[in-house]
């Protein structure tokens, strides 16, 4: 079952969606359940999935050796689906059980290209992301 435009609303990259907007992207959304241990993707793999953290702990691990961890309602990883060459740069693991949002990304990358001010936001969201956590894993 889809995830509803309500708990998209409630994680902080889309808080300032309109409805219209969050009903665009709910669609595409899937609730997935994690246990400890699981890999959600590899290095090197081809990016399928984008990820939102509902709740949990999970270690993003880079070639370089770096890792990240990401515990926070909203976090994000995979986003390498929508950035050529659509690659997961780093491996996720679950260090916990928890819950995680799940969108195609073909489908995900389909919908931004098809609505240019959507895209916008939502890039632009993902970029400032992106951006905070760039010390973490660049060599």
């Amino acid at each position: 079952m889809p995830a509803s435009p309500e708990l998209l609303k409630s994680i902080e990259m889309f808080s300032a969606f309109t409805q219209e907007e969050l009903e665009k992207i709910a669609p595409l959304v899937q609730p997935m359940k994690v246990m400890e241990g699981e890999i959600l993707a590899k290095r090197g793999q081809r990016a399928r999935t984008f990820f939102i953290v509902i709740k949990g702990d999970f270690m993003i691990s880079f070639e370089n050796g770096k890792a990240i961890t990401l515990h926070n309602k909203g976090d994000i990883m995979g986003w390498s689906t929508l950035i050529a060459p659509f690659e997961y740069r780093g491996t996720v693991v679950a260090l916990t059980n928890g819950e995680v949002l799940t969108l195609p990304g073909q489908e995900f990358y389909l919908l931004i290209q098809s609505d240019s001010a959507l895209s916008s936001k939502i890039m632009n969201e993902i970029n400032s992301i992106i951006a905070s956590r760039t010390p973490y894993h660049e060599a």
